[in-house]
């Protein structure tokens, strides 16, 4: 999830151990979620091909050439790149209508480039890398433009990606509200935990701590081929507040978008922020169009409904997002971890835990 532009109608309301046969299921789900995360997220990551030569002899301008590149692929120029790859990244992108496709989503999913940070070259072994911190129109934190050349001047690398966000000030904190989790049922962590390799959300500082999560059953997230959202177990189930609490703002009106659709609205889509004390804010995101049925300034108890799971917003596939922050305010704040209590993990008992990708878990009681 992460900032995007906004129109009408928005209302906006803020105030002052699983079995062999599940694993088989589970498994692609989970790589294809990560995939689909992944090219949305970080758009490329083209792997670095070690020259065999020294740069003894070389003389060209890599901070130069970094910045000529950059500005080919922002202006869709694919055949000035193209003509410069190295055989390995002709062979990743295929064409050069691949690198247009990558500059498309780029543009599409961070917007276009608004000011250079700072820029730099990196010696790593005898590859040169450019690399440039860049704020971009649709993120409110820094992205990194890697490229990486060879010896002579080939293209060997390349990637547009966010910047690592420092580590969490609150590693070790521990929550005052009792949390529980958010709904009823079997559903499994799409992303969770405390790496990056598990939980895309480490590479930010208000969601640093975040968990997507979506139904399951028999092993599987959706009926039928999954093409529709409705086919997917989660949709419109509902969701529970987390803890006692008052809402302190409600996001609503925001379309629920075909499976790979692009998007044109607030990326957490509609939303409900819980102040529970001790500055301990939930945010669930991408409820239901019209499902929300709490109002800005209620109070609010463990378990009760608060809307039901929907695909508004920036999402990949219809899940909730839930992650605790310590400001009531959306991408402004530092991410808190969440400790639920009294779940099943995977079948065990857990008293108090953070829920780690691949895991179905479920409140203690059949519910």
């Amino acid at each position: 999830m992460r900032e995007a532009t906004s129109k009408p109608p928005i209302r906006v309301k803020v105030a002052a151990g699983s079995s062999r046969a599940h694993s088989l299921y589970i498994a692609p789900t989970l790589r294809q979620y990560r995939f689909e995360l992944f090219m949305k997220t970080f758009a490329l990551i083209a792997a670095l091909f070690l020259a065999p030569c020294a740069f003894a002899q070389t003389e060209i301008d890599f901070l130069q050439a970094g910045r000529d590149y950059t500005n080919f692929f922002y202006a869709g120029n694919a055949d000035e790149i193209w003509m410069n790859l190295s055989p390995g990244m002709k062979k990743l992108f295929g064409e050069p209508n691949g690198i247009l496709g990558m500059r498309l989503q780029i543009k599409g999913e961070r917007g276009d480039e608004t000011d250079v940070i700072d820029e730099h070259i990196v010696l790593q072994g005898e590859i040169v890398l450019y690399q440039r911190k860049a704020m971009f129109q649709k993120n409110l934190t820094p992205m990194m433009v890697q490229w990486g050349f060879d010896h002579d001047g080939h293209v060997v690398g390349f990637f547009i990606r966010p910047m690592p966000a420092e580590e969490s000030h609150f590693v070790d904190y521990k929550d005052t509200a009792a949390l529980r989790l958010p709904f009823k049922g079997n559903w499994v962590v799409l992303a969770g935990g405390r790496s990056l390799a598990e939980n895309h959300h480490m590479s930010t500082v208000d969601q640093h701590f975040a968990d997507d999560i979506t139904a399951i059953r028999h092993g599987r997230i959706f009926s039928g081929d999954g093409t529709r959202i409705e086919q997917y177990y989660c949709f419109g189930r509902p969701i529970l507040s987390p803890g006692a609490g008052t809402v302190v703002s409600v996001t609503d009106g925001i379309p629920d978008h075909p499976l790979h659709a692009s998007f044109d609205s607030p990326a957490a889509g509609n939303l409900v922020i819980i102040d529970h004390g001790h500055s301990e804010y939930s945010f669930l995101a991408h409820l239901k169009l019209g499902s929300i049925k709490v109002k800005l300034g209620e109070r609010v108890q463990p378990g009760q409904k608060i809307g039901r799971c929907g695909n508004s917003g920036d999402t990949t596939v219809p899940h909730i997002h839930i992650h605790l922050q310590n400001t009531p305010v959306l991408f402004k704040g530092e991410g808190l971890p969440m400790q639920f209590h009294d779940y099943l993990a995977n079948k065990k008992f857990v008293t108090a835990g953070e829920p780690v990708q691949g895991q179905i878990i479920r409140n203690k009681h059949r519910d």
